[in-house]
């Protein structure tokens, strides 16, 4: 809202007269490079002469009215008392210093250029079209007679397409207005430029209509994953584990079936919900659900979701009892709202309808809005807990009836708490929004202060149960349901395997791809504003192939011997205690070699070599008759060694996955916590929070969530540790980084070319890298746990399992990472964006990409 000022109003709220002396410097800089949209960062630098009878006031807490008073003064419209932008980002309120004879106001704002909408940032006007932009600088009347000193215009390295009024000095990209002593007319600025193109998409692709096409964009993505999980589901019902199939496999192949379905029927809607309806909307078409009752129809969308994964996981009685209330609830708010005395038509415009907001007011019915905003989150987690108990319930034997603790009670306890939470807060980080936003309002002196806080406080907070779908489902549910499904098939058929193949099977293999594209691997592919993921999908599809199809020729088991036969071919169960004795025999004669050469130890070498020669033959799988003591001799390059490393620290595929997701469990949480700081907390991110919905509980499910990537990523390597190539965990363990880091690849090339920024994915990679390289040493370790007693330390144990030359390399691997870790770390202290807060995603209309 800009009002038209008067100079009158001016002069008898702001002193205008005294101000004559004040002197201002202006300046807006533009940074198109490396940004996913373009930024503009503002600054306004007001010398008021401390004889202004206003200039004590700036000295005043920024929550006094005679502070915000002397701020509007300076800063905007003084006559309008209710000034308001939710397009300018401010890390602090205006920096306040005194001098001898001065009192300077130092204002930094910043914007992004997100849409077409027009943006206000501190004294500066952007209007945003499809192909050129017109910046204009905007004086506060107050300051229209003081001295304006100076005034830049950086705009990015890109040159102008139109200029007004000529400029005093400068180049084609930095333009620069002086004057050089007070009076006069201050400088009418006004600047035509043209952005590049990548950055003029970005900004439309959130318009009508594209933002539709945005949503269409990310649904390949979800409609590939489902076609992968569907042909999952038919592989391990084709290929069981045993014959006839156990009940195991059967309920788990059926889960399976149904999250995948389920989880794309409530993508669809979460895709879909706020862009069709919108595109309806601006369509005039039925309006009366698209427009009218908008929060109705989300509510109803949002509970319908969250009831199917309730039918899904079929929780417990009284976990069933509370459902069923808190649904009745939120039906009866969403179908009757003037019996909680809410707007009929889910929207209070406190300048035309004053009456129906003091009407609102009085009653105070936000807080049965923000219990139907707990019950929604209610059902929600419900059906997720209750989804994910019967995934992964479904490997054991089923017990009759309907038992008490199927769904446990301190759980049901604790999900009424963390949905209580999650509203309050909700309503309380839109009031902190309000806060931010409205921060110059006059709030004593009018009481339409009060009805248009009440009334933008609840349309902001109306968008609650689209938003919540959007987050929890379109950031986390997505991937949590069908990824458990998924291991709950790999578990059944463990179980099933008797005995137990000594490598994984086709089938399986086939469903762990799947499960690290589900589970572990990133989502990445946009470009200028355009969802792309699907490059991104086929390049990890494609590494992981290929890494595997190289496994079938250089992984130890897959090697040949002069038999023909493949190593794994001739290993069993029964032999593992027989080759763990073999490879600690081995180390022992190679210290005594080199303890020998050394001149240390007086031995027959000819002995040692003999018995070293006897460890490196296996007996012939199928020796000819008559000579049944027929041996074959290991490949040079491997040893007893090599080959207990190879068949891991478990007798089967699924203990070692299990083993190695418990290492990547530990390893990974210094990881999580320096990732977390990197994504939120870092900077003015943590005082981000304090601005967005689900911005504290974020930092929880995305630190959780990022522990279970890396759990999921850990039990990948130990699934298929028999497959990858390398002799030894960090080789097995980079290969698979090399994967996960695929797509990534994919992701910085098209950022290059559109000039992107690369955000933490450098340090993800490296977390990455580092936590898979621990697990394969922890495997590797634990390989030989056996011996443990017989060492000191597990470092001692590592360098007679490595041998002392192969093991400063891979001391040398790890410390090259640690140090690439540092480097990283200090660039990201260094490097803290202003956040600005925009519009909802609902309220934007934008479709929202689907991220891990």
């Amino acid at each position: 809202m800009v009002p038209g000022a008067t100079a009158r109003a001016a002069d008898d709220e702001c002193r205008t007269e005294q101000l004559k002396s004040a002197r201002i410097t202006a300046s807006v800089r533009f940074k198109h490079e490396g940004e996913d949209h373009t930024k503009a960062e503002g600054r306004l630098m007001v010398k008021a002469p401390k004889s202004w009878s206003r200039a004590a006031d700036l000295l005043l807490n920024g929550d006094t009215e005679r502070y915000r008073t002397a701020m509007r003064c300076l800063l905007r419209y003084p006559d309008d008392p209710f000034p308001y932008r939710n397009t300018e980002g401010r890390t602090e309120l205006p920096k306040v210093t005194a001098e001898k004879k001065w009192i300077t106001v130092d204002q930094r704002v910043s914007t992004w250029v997100v849409n077409l909408q027009t943006r206000h940032f501190g004294p500066w006007s952007l209007t945003v079209g499809n192909r050129l932009w017109h910046l204009e600088l905007l004086r506060p009347p107050a300051l229209d007679k003081a001295w304006w000193q100076e005034v830049t215009v950086d705009l990015g390295g890109r040159a102008a397409r139109s200029v007004s009024s000529t400029p005093t000095t400068g180049a084609t990209t930095k333009l620069t207005w002086t004057r050089e002593k007070a009076g006069g007319k201050p400088p009418e600025v006004r600047v035509t430029l043209q952005p590049p193109a990548a950055k003029a998409s970005a900004a439309r692709w959130s318009q009508h209509p594209w933002y539709v096409f945005d949503s269409l964009a990310w649904l390949p993505l979800h409609g590939v994953l489902l076609a992968l999980l569907l042909v999952t589901a038919r592989t391990v019902r084709c290929a069981p584990a045993s014959a006839p199939r156990t009940d195991a496999e059967t309920r788990t192949a059926r889960n399976l079936l149904v999250i995948s379905w389920l989880t794309f029927a409530v993508t669809v809607v979460q895709l879909f919900d706020d862009t069709l309806l919108a595109h309806f909307a601006n369509q005039d078409t039925a309006l009366f659900w698209t427009d009218q009752h908008r929060t109705a129809v989300h509510f109803g969308l949002t509970l319908l979701t969250g009831l199917a994964l309730c039918v899904f996981g079929i929780p417990g009685r009284t976990a069933v009892v509370l459902v069923i209330a808190a649904t009745g609830y939120v039906i009866a708010v969403a179908c009757h709202p003037e019996g909680f005395a809410l707007p009929s038509q889910w929207w209070l415009d406190w300048e035309n309808f004053p009456d129906e907001v003091r009407w609102f007011r009085e009653k105070s019915p936000m807080v049965a809005f923000a219990g139907a905003c707990a019950c929604v989150v209610f059902v929600w987690l419900v059906g997720t807990a209750a989804s994910l108990l019967r995934l992964w319930r479904s490997t054991n034997t089923p017990t009759s009836g309907w038992p008490r603790g199927r769904f446990p009670h301190a759980l049901l306890v604790a999900l009424v708490l963390v949905s209580v939470a999650v509203s309050a807060v909700s309503v309380w980080t839109a009031q902190n929004l309000w806060e931010h936003q409205s921060w110059l309002s006059r709030r004593n002196a009018y009481e339409a202060y009060g009805l248009w806080h009440v009334a933008n406080l609840f349309n902001e907070i109306r968008w609650f149960p689209s938003d919540w779908l959007d987050w929890f489902h379109g950031t986390y549910f997505w991937w949590w349901g069908p990824s458990l499904a998924i291991l709950a098939v790999l578990r059944a058929r463990d179980k099933a395997a008797v005995p137990a193949a000594v490598l994984p099977p086709p089938a399986e293999l086939r469903t762990l791809k799947v499960f690290f594209v589900a589970c572990v691997a990133p989502v990445a592919g946009w470009y200028a504003g355009v969802p792309l993921p699907l490059l991104s999908l086929l390049a990890l599809w494609l590494a992981l192939t290929g890494l595997l199809a190289l496994g079938t020729k250089r992984a130890v088991l897959y090697r040949k011997l002069l038999s023909g036969h493949r190593l794994h071919e001739m290993a069993r169960g029964s032999d593992r205690p027989q080759l763990l004795k073999a490879a600690r025999r081995h180390r022992e004669l190679h210290a005594q070699l080199r303890r020998l050469e050394q001149g240390q130890q007086d031995e027959d070498r000819s002995q040692l070599e003999h018995e070293l020669d006897r460890l490196h033959r296996l007996p012939h799988p199928s020796p000819p008759s008559g000579l049944p003591n027929t041996w074959i001799r290991l490949p040079p390059s491997i040893g007893p060694v090599e080959l207990a490393l190879a068949w891991g620290p478990q007798a089967t595929s699924w203990g070692n996955a299990c083993r190695a997701a418990y290492f990547a469990a530990l390893s990974s949480v210094p990881a999580v916590a320096i990732l977390t700081w990197a994504d939120h907390v870092r900077g003015v991110r943590w005082t981000d929070k304090f601005l967005q919905r689900f911005g504290f509980v974020e930092i929880v499910t995305a630190a959780v969530s990022m522990e279970l990537l890396w759990v999921g990523a850990g039990f990948t390597l130990g699934a298929l540790w028999r497959v990858l190539p390398g002799r030894r965990g960090p080789a097995r363990a980079s290969g698979l980084a090399l994967v996960y880091a695929a797509p990534v690849l994919v992701q910085w090339t098209g950022n290059w070319i559109v000039d992107q920024p690369f955000h933490t994915w450098p340090l993800e990679l490296s977390l990455t890298l580092l936590v898979l390289t621990l697990t394969g040493v922890a495997m590797d370790i634990d390989t030989f746990r056996g011996e443990r007693r017989y060492w000191p330390t597990r470092a001692s144990l590592l360098l007679s399992v490595y041998q002392w030359r192969t093991a400063s390399v891979q001391v040398a691997f790890l410390v090259g990472q640690l140090v690439a870790l540092v480097t990283i770390w200090q660039q990201l202290k260094g490097n803290d964006p202003m956040i600005l807060i925009e519009r909802g995603p609902s309220e934007s209309a934008g479709g929202e990409g689907s991220g891990k």
